[in-house]
């Protein structure tokens, strides 16, 4: 791997203790010397990839990591606008509340 990559990887291991960062290296070495791997573009379809062809048995780390992925939101809008709406709905109980 090239210096930015390996940067990306050591605090990718360093965020995600579950991972073993060693591991993660030679699976991702791996996935990109395979052609058919390249070829996919995004996490959820080398997640759907991966787990079609059974090969989660070969990439335990690199799955864990699209498994996170895919499951964490990439800002924090989502759960900005859910405390929106909960504070709106409870502005409206507390509004048709009776003394």
């Amino acid at each position: 791997m090239n210096t930015t990559g390996d940067n990306y990887l050591r605090e990718t291991a360093k965020m995600c203790p579950f991972l073993e960062e060693k591991r993660l290296e030679n699976e991702l070495e791996v996935c990109y010397e395979r052609p058919e791997l390249r070829r996919v573009s995004g996490a959820v379809p080398l997640l759907n990839l991966i787990l079609g062809n059974e090969l989660h048995c070969v990439f335990p780390e690199t799955t864990k990591l699209l498994k996170m992925l895919i499951t964490m939101p990439m800002s924090r809008s989502e759960a900005e606008r859910c405390f929106s709406i909960l504070k709106r709905i409870k502005t409206f109980l507390r509004n048709t509340m009776k003394d």
